[in-house]
């Protein structure tokens, strides 16, 4: 099922069919949550509906996207352990590479970590915690009622999220802490949903921005996943010094790279204000739906 309006319907009817295509898309995988690759897939829809409901929260009204929001955490949080193990393997094999065998002691304890939270994901019962909210919340979205008709349904969320994602972009260049790079890496990825969501037919230099927000999205989130990996080596792998200090200087070495193309990259894709930006969104998504004939693609 694409992630993307449809051009004839409304903003309305529009966020209700994607939020229940995305919780009919976690109810499958969940259904296979004894693979861990499963796990992280659902936990991917349940941003995505996340994102959803924070595009129109000035629309739904704080009461419903704060009940709506509240819920899909917890079960994102129900998940979170086991996905994180998986990661923590996957950053460590992708930066080592060919010379993994320098740290043994780490990868065995990286592979002990993720069978152990297999098995701990296993016995709470996160699946049928997660499997409830999200059909709780399948009832609740097929409710939701949207006050505004058009554009200006979306473009008050879509501005926000922009002026957002270029405020902390600022603060990180300021403070390149590992907390402020995830935290724009949250409103990056919001924003790559909603341009993934209001146009399929982007012109070019739009089609462009959408591919730069996903690199951008990726770059951060390979950063954060070293984070993550730095931090279960010094915790859990203190018997391995020699190991951990070796593999703390690979993972500086390459979150430096990360980190230095993301700002450039981010330099590009927060040039613009906020109100030009949605301008230009508005008049492209007025054109693919025939509202302006005007303006032309």
């Amino acid at each position: 099922m694409p992630f993307r309006f449809k051009k004839t319907e409304s903003p309305a009817k529009g966020v209700r069919r994607l939020c229940r295509e995305r919780i009919g898309e976690a109810l499958g995988r969940l259904r296979e949550s004894d693979r861990p690759a499963v796990v992280h897939g659902v936990r991917k829809e349940v941003k995505k509906l996340r994102a959803i409901l924070r595009l129109v929260r000035g629309e739904i009204g704080k009461g419903a996207y704060r009940k709506g929001s509240k819920a899909l955490r917890e079960a994102a949080r129900c998940l979170a352990a086991t996905r994180d193990a998986r990661v923590k393997l996957k950053a460590f094999e992708k930066l080592t590479g060919r010379s993994a065998r320098r740290f043994a002691g780490i990868e065995k304890a990286l592979r002990k970590n993720c069978l152990r939270e297999k098995r701990r994901f296993q016995k709470k019962n996160s699946i049928a915690v997660a499997n409830r909210i999200l059909r709780k919340t399948d009832r609740r979205v097929g409710n939701l009622k949207i006050k505004s008709v058009g554009w200006p349904a979306i473009e008050p969320g879509l501005m926000q999220s922009y002026s957002r994602g270029r405020e902390i972009y600022e603060l990180v260049r300021a403070k390149p802490s590992p907390e402020n790079f995830h935290d724009w890496r949250k409103h990056v990825k919001n924003l790559w949903y909603y341009f993934r969501m209001l146009c399929p037919a982007w012109p070019r230099e739009m089609r462009v921005m959408t591919d730069e927000l996903e690199s951008l999205g990726e770059q951060l989130g390979d950063a954060h996943d070293l984070v993550l990996l730095k931090q279960f080596a010094t915790k859990r792998c203190a018997g391995q010094a020699g190991e951990v200090k070796a593999l703390g200087k690979l993972i500086e070495s390459r979150q430096k790279k990360l980190r230095a193309a993301a700002l450039k990259l981010g330099s590009r894709l927060y040039a613009d204000e906020p109100r030009v930006i949605c301008k230009r969104l508005g008049n492209c998504w007025s054109v693919w739906r025939g509202e302006n004939s005007n303006f032309r693609i």
